[in-house]
């Protein structure tokens, strides 16, 4: 199989050609280069390779407890841990539509051009120059010649269009001539797919809610558990089962969710792993379960007045600080955080500005433990009550139909790219009044898979040269009822 690539080759300096200046024509070189498009593709392809194989939105703490104190933060400072949202992977996404863009405006004019061209005036003689080019003799009239070719190479090829000729007889078939096009279309399908998951990466998200029986929230922990989201409407957990293998392993286990909007339950559903909810284009995935804090207590203690708040955080419910405009809230809770217990994952921030939260664990069983501490409070946990909870894997990707779209697209046009071609017939039928003879010259090109149509092209040079024999010359008494016989 062979592969097309967009390669650029220059018929004149790109300054003469689009009036760029030598610093633009160097940069657009660069874009159309295919080194460039081969180093992107690279790129992406070992950057998915690590998203795969590096737990993507896990949080600070679990990327120090798994790669240790050093290899942790460097890899949260590169964004592996949520690489397929990060600024770099953006960037190079933009480069690969860019590169595309460049590779498609250099390339489209030409194939433009080779569509609308009309096609000139032949004989045999510029015929007998093509590659694939065959010339036969008949004594048959000209007239008779050209009855039975014109019948001959329309079973094979179809219809077929005259040309003006002052030699004789020309005429060519033409078809096929759009799939030059699907490079283009292929271009550009990947073009849409990439913009497809740009748009999924700026303006969709992905993260987690766990819920107990019983349990409404609206807040949504993005990966990485820096931020969080208020969703538009509470998801409540109505019941939550899981059942068991013999050996112990879960066979199964089912979240009965319910949507809340204004106080009300609008929807309901269950879910299961592979059975997801969605509603208002974000899916709720039943992703995991465990055992989670239910509620905690804690006591606020101001570093700079000393004066303590006590305040009952409910799991993942914002929680006003009284007296003051942040919000805190229970992100997460681990039994054992790095060997130190119990540990929950406080949420900072200022009312409005969820997104912009700072997160701290934590110590529940090491009270005094000097990194207890968030903003300007030092904490300290009273109780905690644990309760069983279903994990829901929260994602919003408006992008992922113009993912399918592309995807389909470039199903399609790398399918009419490699399996049909632009192919042309010319025919020239031509009198030799010295050797008292008809010359027909045939002549044949196609722009992809030329094997098959030179089997195409020799099986009707055969043919004809098999019906030309088969019908008789007027010099053998064929009467015009034979030859239309024949």
């Amino acid at each position: 199989m062979r592969v097309t690539l967009p390669i650029l080759i220059f018929a004149k300096p790109l300054e003469s050609k689009y009036g760029m200046s030598k610093e633009t024509n160097a940069v657009f070189r660069l874009l159309t280069s295919l080194k460039l498009t081969l180093v992107l593709f690279l790129l992406l392809a070992a950057a998915s390779v690590l998203g795969t194989i590096l737990p993507q939105g896990a949080n600070p703490a679990d990327l120090k407890a798994h790669f240790g104190p050093t290899l942790g933060p460097l890899l949260e400072t590169l964004q592996l841990n949520d690489l397929f949202h990060s600024a770099w992977f953006s960037g190079l996404l933009l480069l690969l539509g860019a590169n595309l863009v460049a590779c498609t405006l250099d390339r489209l004019p030409k194939t433009v051009r080779i569509l609308r061209k009309p096609q000139a005036a032949f004989d045999s003689r510029k015929l007998s120059n093509f590659s694939l080019s065959r010339a036969i003799a008949t004594t048959l009239p000209f007239e008779t010649t050209r009855s039975l070719v014109e019948s001959v190479v329309g079973q094979a090829f179809g219809q077929m269009s005259p040309i003006e000729s002052d030699a004789g007889f020309c005429t060519f078939h033409e078809s096929g001539r759009w799939t030059r096009l699907m490079v283009h279309v292929a271009h550009l399908s990947v073009l849409v797919i990439l913009v497809g998951a740009l748009v999924g990466s700026f303006l969709g998200f992905k993260g987690n809610i766990n819920l107990g029986e019983g349990q409404t929230s609206d807040t949504v922990m993005l990966a990485g558990g820096k931020s969080a989201l208020k969703l538009p409407f509470s998801l409540r957990c109505d019941k939550f089962t899981v059942s068991f293998y013999n050996t112990g392993a879960p066979k199964e286990y089912k979240s009965d969710l319910a949507v809340i909007e204004n106080g009300r339950k609008v929807f309901s559903r269950s879910i299961l792993v592979n059975h997801p909810l969605t509603f208002r284009g974000i899916t709720f995935y039943q992703s995991t379960y465990g055992t989670v804090l239910k509620q905690a207590a804690i006591e606020l203690t101001d570093k700079k007045s000393g004066k303590k708040i006590e305040l009952v955080l409910p799991f993942q419910q914002p929680v006003t600080i009284p007296g003051d405009d942040h919000l805190l809230f229970i992100a997460d809770y681990q039994e054992d955080f790095m060997g130190f217990g119990r540990a929950i994952e406080l949420a900072y921030g200022k009312v409005g500005q969820q997104k912009d939260f700072s997160a701290r664990w934590i110590l529940v069983d090491k009270p005094t433990f000097h990194g207890n501490l968030i903003g300007n409070y030092l904490v300290h946990v009273t109780r905690a009550e644990k309760t069983r909870f279903t994990g829901i894997e929260v994602k919003k990707d408006p992008g992922v139909w113009l993912v399918w779209v592309g995807f389909i697209l470039l199903t399609v046009a790398i399918g009419l790219t490699f399996y049909s071609s632009h192919k042309k017939l010319w025919v020239c039928i031509e009198p030799d009044e010295k050797r008292k003879k008809t010359i027909v010259t045939l002549a044949g090109r196609a722009n992809r898979n030329p094997h098959l149509f030179e089997e195409k092209f020799e099986h009707l040079r055969a043919t004809l040269e098999l019906r030309l024999k088969e019908l008789p010359s007027p010099k053998e008494g064929a009467s015009d009822k034979d030859i239309k016989g024949l």
